[in-house]
C-alpha cells in the first residue's frame, strides 16, 4: 500500500520532516560526541576509522531495511483509521525505531563510560556502530515509503545534519559531556514523540522517556563533575599519561576535569612531585603546572632549562606565547624580566584549570603583567597590531609525534608563511623562539626558517647568521644514542651579532645547555654548509633520512615526515578502493548499473574535493580547526539541502543539447571559489 497516497494532511507531513530533522540532528550529535569521547579514551588518529566504520552502520540499517522488504517478511506496516475513519498507514516500526534509537544513544554510550580500556579497536567500532544502524534503518524505510516527497525527506535530513554540526559545539562547550550526551538522547526521543503523533500513534513511552531524561539533564553539578571525570576506559588506559605515572611507580590523582568541542582536559596530582601538576589534554597532551609562590626571586631556578636561553639575552619587555598550557612559560619569561606577556592558549579548558589552581600556580594567568587569550596562535597573530621583542613557542603540539595519523593532521603555526608573520610582528632585533621536540623537528623548523627569511629578501647562504640551535647537555645514549632531544631554535629578524652570540653561548655554557649552531661561536653542521655554500638549499632538504621540505599554508603538514607519499595515505586508497570492488562490482554486473554507479562516486568524490580543501582553508580564517570543520560541513549540509528542496524546480532541469547544466555550475562556481 501505497504511504504518499495516505497521508495528505499538511500538518502530519510537516512532523514527519520535522521528526526527521531530529533524528538527524541527534545523530550527528553523536557522532561528534562519540569523536570527543573516543579521542580521551583512545587516540586521536583511531577516531576517524572508527567514527567512519560507525557511519557505515548507516549503510547497514539500509541493507537491512532493504532485506526486510526483499524477502516480504513481516510488513513494517500496519493499518490504523485517522480522526475521520479513512484509512491511513503509519510506520509504526519505524515510530519503535526512534524511540530504540534514543535509548541506544544512552545505552552505548553509557557501556563505553563503564567500560575498562579495551586494546582492541573493533569492540570501540561495533559499539559506535549501533545508533548508526538503527538510524539507516530509519530513514532507508521512510524514504522508500515516501518516496514521493523524498527530496523534501532529505532537505530535512541534510538540515538536521547541518544544524547538529553547529548545535554539538554549543552543547559541549557550554554544557559539557554528561549534559551533552542526555541532550543527544531527549532530541531523538523528540522525534519519535512527534512521528508518533503525526501518525496518531499512542505510545506512553514516547511521553515518559523525554520527561525521565529531562529530570536527568538537571542533575546537580557536582554530581556530573563526578560522572565526567571517571570514565573508566580513560583512567585504565596505561599508555595515557595517567597509566604512564602509574607504570613509573607514581601515584597520579586526576582532581580536575573539563569537557568541551576542543578536548578533555585534566589536571593531575603526582603524590610524590608536590612542586608541580600535570595538564593533559585529551589524557596525552601534556603541559607542567609549576608551584609558584608569587615571588620574582624564586624564578631563579628556571634559568638552568633549555627554555629560558631566548630570554637570557638582548631585550625582554614584551612577549609572545603561543600554547603556554600550564603557564610554565610565563615563568621564564617574568625570569627573563618581560614586563608584558601576552599568551594565547587554543584550548580554553587549559586557561580555566590553570585558573582553578590559582593558589598553586601563583595567579600565573592574572598576573598584572600577563594578558591571556583563548583563540589560535596564528590567527591572533594575523589580527594583532603588536610586536614583541620575544615570540615564542615551546612543544605547542605536544602529542603530534604520538602516532602517524598527526602526520595528516593541518598545523598552521609551524609553516612558511606563518613564520613570516611572526618575523613581520618582532620589534628590532626580536627574537622568534621553537623549543621542539626532536631532530625531526629541527631538521624541518631550520628549512622551514631558511625559506621564510629567502622570502624576506634574505639570500639562502646569509640565512645561518639570522639563526641560533641549542640543545640539553644530556648524554645523548639516554635518547637514543645521538638522537637530538628538545633542541632550541632561535631565529632573529636580524643578523646576531658577534657580542650577542658570545652572550648567548656564555650564559647557555652556564646553564647547561650546549650549542649546535651558534653565528661566529659554533659554526658547525648543515647551517655551516649553508653558509659557506659548499651545499645549497635543494641539497639541504634531501641530505636527511627523513622529510624536511618546509610546510606551507597550501601543504600544512609538518609533522609529515615520511619521503614521498605517506604509507597511510596509500593504505586508505588501496583499503577504499578494493572494499569498493568487493562490495559493488557484483552489484554493477548483476544489474548492469555501471552508469549510475559512475555517476554517484563522482558526485561524491567531488563532494569531498570540495569541502576538505574548504575546511583546511577556512581554518585561517576562524582561528580553529572544530570551528572551520563544523561551520564548513554546516553551510555545505545545509546548500545541499536547500538545492534538494528546490530540485524540482525547472531551474534544476535545464540541458544544453542533453548537457546536464548544474553539475556544470557547480564547476563554475568553485573555480571562482578557489
Amino acid at each position: 500500500m501505497d504511504i504518499n497516497m495516505k497521508i495528505e494532511n499538511v500538518k502530519d507531513k510537516v512532523f514527519v520532516l520535522l521528526s526527521v530533522f531530529l533524528v538527524s540532528v541527534s545523530l550527528f550529535t553523536y557522532q561528534v560526541v562519540l569523536t570527543r569521547i573516543y579521542s580521551a579514551i583512545l587516540w586521536y588518529h583511531y577516531v576517524f576509522l572508527i567514527t567512519s566504520f560507525a557511519v557505515f552502520g548507516l549503510g547497514i540499517g539500509g541493507i537491512i531495511a532493504y532485506k526486510q522488504q526483499e524477502k516480504k517478511q513481516k510488513s513494517i506496516l500496519k493499518k490504523i483509521r485517522d480522526a475521520k475513519g479513512s484509512e491511513a498507514v503509519p510506520l509504526e516500526n519505524i515510530n519503535k525505531a526512534v524511540t530504540i534509537l534514543s535509548v541506544s544513544y544512552l545505552f552505548v554510550l553509557g557501556l563505553i563510560y563503564i567500560l575498562p580500556y579495551v586494546s582492541g579497536l573493533l569492540v570501540y567500532a561495533v559499539l559506535g556502530t549501533i545508533p548508526f544502524v538503527i538510524g539507516g534503518y530509519f530513514f532507508s524505510t521512510l524514504f522508500r515509503e515516501l518516496s514521493g516527497i523524498s527530496n523534501k525527506l532529505y532537505f530535512a535530513d541534510l538540515l538536521g545534519s547541518g544544524v547538529g554540526s553547529v548545535a554539538v559545539l554549543m552543547s559541549l562547550n557550554y554544557l559539557g559531556m554528561y549534559r551533552s550526551v542526555i541532550l543527544v538522547c531527549i532530541i531523538a526521543s523528540l522525534a519519535a514523540l512527534v512521528y508518533s503523533s503525526a501518525l496518531k500513534i499512542k505510545n506512553a513511552v514516547n511521553y515518559v522517556l523525554p520527561v525521565l531524561l529531562l529530570a536527568a539533564i538537571l542533575l546537580p553539578g557536582q554530581y556530573v563533575d563526578n560522572i565526567e571525570q571517571n570514565f573508566n576506559g580513560i583512567k585504565t588506559n596505561v599508555s595515557k599519561t595517567l597509566g604512564n605515572i602509574s607504570k613509573s611507580g607514581k601515584n597520579g590523582e586526576i582532581v580536575y576535569t573539563q569537557w568541551n568541542a576542543f578536548s578533555r582536559t585534566d589536571v593531575i596530582k603526582i603524590k610524590e612531585d608536590p612542586e608541580q601538576m600535570v595538564v593533559t589534554i585529551d589524557g596525552a597532551a601534556n603541559a607542567p603546572m609549576y608551584r609558584f609562590d608569587g615571588n620574582m626571586e624564586s624564578l631563579e631556578k628556571y634559568k638552568k632549562n633549555t627554555e629560558f636561553i631566548p630570554f637570557s639575552f638582548g631585550k625582554n619587555d614584551s612577549t609572545l606565547i603561543i600554547g603556554p598550557g600550564g603557564g610554565r612559560d610565563i615563568l621564564f619569561a617574568l625570569a627573563g624580566g618581560s614586563k608584558d606577556i601576552t599568551a594565547v592558549e587554543i584550548n580554553t579548558s587549559s586557561i580555566d584549570a590553570v585558573r582553578q589552581f590559582k593558589e598553586f600556580n601563583g595567579n600565573i594567568y592574572d598576573r598584572p603583567e600577563v594578558r591571556v587569550y583563548g583563540e589560535d596562535g596564528r590567527n591572533y597573530i594575523r589580527k594583532t597590531q603588536d610586536k614583541y621583542d620575544v615570540i615564542f613557542l615551546s612543544l605547542v603540539m605536544t602529542s603530534t609525534s604520538q602516532g602517524a595519523g598527526y602526520a595528516l593532521s593541518e598545523n598552521y603555526i609551524y609553516t612558511t608563511e606563518a613564520i613570516q608573520d611572526y618575523l613581520a610582528h618582532l620589534r628590532d632585533d626580536g627574537k622568534l623562539a621553537f623549543f621542539t621536540h626532536d631532530q625531526e623537528d629541527l631538521g624541518k623548523i631550520v628549512a622551514t626558517a631558511i625559506l621564510a627569511l629567502k622570502n624576506r629578501g634574505i639570500p639562502v647562504k646569509d640565512a645561518p647568521k639570522y639563526i641560533a640551535i641549542f640543545r640539553k647537555n644530556i648524554p645523548q645514549a639516554q635518547h637514543g644514542g645521538e638522537h637530538i632531544h628538545n633542541p632550541m631554535v632561535i631565529i632573529k629578524n636580524q643578523p646576531f651579532t658577534e657580542q650577542q652570540s658570545k652572550e648567548l653561548a656564555q650564559s647557555a655554557y652556564k646553564n647547561g645547555n650546549l650549542p649546535l649552531y651558534t653565528p661566529h661561536v659554533y659554526e658547525e653542521g648543515p647551517l655551516q654548509h649553508i653558509k659557506e655554500e659548499h651545499i645549497s638549499m635543494a641539497e639541504y632538504l634531501t641530505g636527511f633520512t627523513y622529510n624536511v621540505t618546509p610546510a606551507t599554508d597550501d601543504n600544512p603538514y609538518f609533522y609529515n615526515f615520511t619521503k614521498g607519499i605517506s604509507p597511510v595515505l596509500v593504505f586508505i586508497l588501496f583499503f577504499t578502493l578494493i572494499g569498493g570492488f568487493i562490495l559493488f562490482v557484483p552489484f554493477i554486473i548483476q544489474h548492469g548499473a555501471a552508469k549510475p554507479t559512475l555517476y554517484f562516486s563522482g558526485l561524491g568524490a567531488g563532494f569531498m574535493l570540495i569541502e576538505i580543501p574548504l575546511i583546511q582553508k577556512f581554518i585561517l580564517y576562524l582561528g580553529h580547526p572544530v570551528l572551520a570543520f563544523s561551520y564548513i560541513l554546516a553551510a555545505l549540509l545545509i546548500g545541499c539541502g536547500l538545492g534538494s528542496f528546490m530540485s524540482s524546480s525547472k531551474v534544476f532541469s535545464k540541458t544544453v543539447k542533453r548537457i546536464y547544466l548544474p553539475p556544470i555550475f557547480i564547476v563554475i562556481v568553485n573555480e571562482d571559489i578557489s
